[in-house]
């Protein structure tokens, strides 16, 4: 009998990690990925995102400022709470407390805006951030409870003083989020695929090199021009006159391809990864190609295909998410962005 294939496991959800592979500290670094995202989605985004957790935070995790005043200005506060149990108003209301106290002391003002953010919410918490009158009620039941702990550290002036800021309080203030909800925004930000790895979106097709020069092309395309006019002994000066040599117009028309797909790959990171992803792609190109761009060479287009020869053998690190999708013709282009950028250059003999 043969056996049945294996399978490998299933790669877990992102609903998985976050409740039960993350800790408190993962958890606040997310949210304040997500919470920048919900500022842009909400139409205010926020002047400054300050992760706030730890000791002496008052009840602000994350503090989302809407204005260059900060804390003293209009702002939203974001409590982060990882429990494996749901979130219920034992563990809401000693934070609600915190934030009062922090506005009666003078740390913060009130925020506009306290959002729990908690892998689970309990139904009965959740219930009464919908109904903010009864929420206030139920606050009060507990802080009046002669058995209640609620404030109980407090100096009986600043409970005083505590109780009758959240009186005067709107409870509407106080709200939170579904877990689904926040991950549907997170996936729209870069960091998405690096904090739950799944399969990168399909690439889209390159764009063709226009037939005239872009402006961002300069500087490569007149250093290419340079080692064309070395190797040839000509005197080249625009693309379209390299377009129409018979010996040059083959090897410019795969150069400029090739940074074309060089520039469609950093358009896919961008929109795909966080941005030092494709750096540290474009990084190790550079370190895999500079020594050999550095050495003595016959002229600047024998220093040219020497490099373009390396950048070809390369390997991107398998560790990228992107080195799945970078292909030889984006490594070649790769090289082009670099001496776009003055940091490689060909004909260097020349110059001097």
């Amino acid at each position: 009998m043969l056996a049945p294939p294996t399978q490998s496991a299933p790669t877990p959800t992102p609903q998985v990690y976050l409740q039960y592979i993350y800790d408190a500290d993962d958890w606040e670094d997310f949210t304040v990925e997500w919470v920048h995202q919900f500022g842009t989605w909400s139409g205010r985004p926020y002047v400054r995102v300050q992760r706030m957790g730890g000791a002496g935070d008052r009840g602000a995790d994350v503090a989302a400022c809407l204005s260059q005043q900060g804390t003293a200005g209009e702002w939203h506060c974001y409590q982060c709470k990882h429990y494996l149990k749901p979130l219920g108003q034992s563990h809401a209301f000693p934070e609600m407390v915190k934030i009062f106290e922090a506005k009666v002391i003078g740390t913060y003002e009130l925020p506009t805006r306290y959002v729990f953010v908690a892998p689970k919410i309990g139904t009965g918490l959740d219930r009464l951030l919908l109904n903010p009158p009864q929420l206030k009620r139920e606050f009060f039941a507990a802080w009046n409870d002669k058995d209640s702990k609620l404030g109980t550290k407090l100096t009986p002036n600043r409970r005083q003083a505590v109780g009758a800021l959240a009186l005067a309080t709107d409870f509407s203030m106080f709200e939170a989020r579904n877990l689904d909800e926040i991950l549907e925004l997170h996936a729209a930000t870069p960091h998405h695929v690096r904090r739950f790895p799944q399969p990168l979106k399909p690439r889209p097709a390159a764009d063709p090199a226009p037939p005239d020069q872009a402006p961002h092309e300069a500087v490569y395309v007149r250093k290419l021009l340079d080692a064309y006019n070395a190797k040839h002994g000509l005197a080249l000066a625009t693309l379209q006159q390299a377009r129409d040599h018979a010996k040059i117009s083959g090897h410019l028309f795969r150069q400029r391809a090739a940074f074309f797909h060089a520039e469609s790959l950093w358009r896919f990171a961008q929109e795909s990864v966080p941005e030092a992803t494709y750096t540290a792609i474009e990084t190790d190109l550079y370190d895999a190609v500079i020594e050999t761009e550095d050495r003595d060479h016959a002229s600047g287009y024998a220093r040219l295909e020497a490099v373009l020869d390396v950048a070809v053998a390369h390997k991107p690190n398998p560790a990228n998410i992107l080195a799945p999708v970078v292909k030889v013709i984006d490594l070649k282009g790769m090289c082009h962005r670099l001496a776009n950028d003055d940091r490689l250059t060909w004909c260097k003999e020349e110059i001097l």
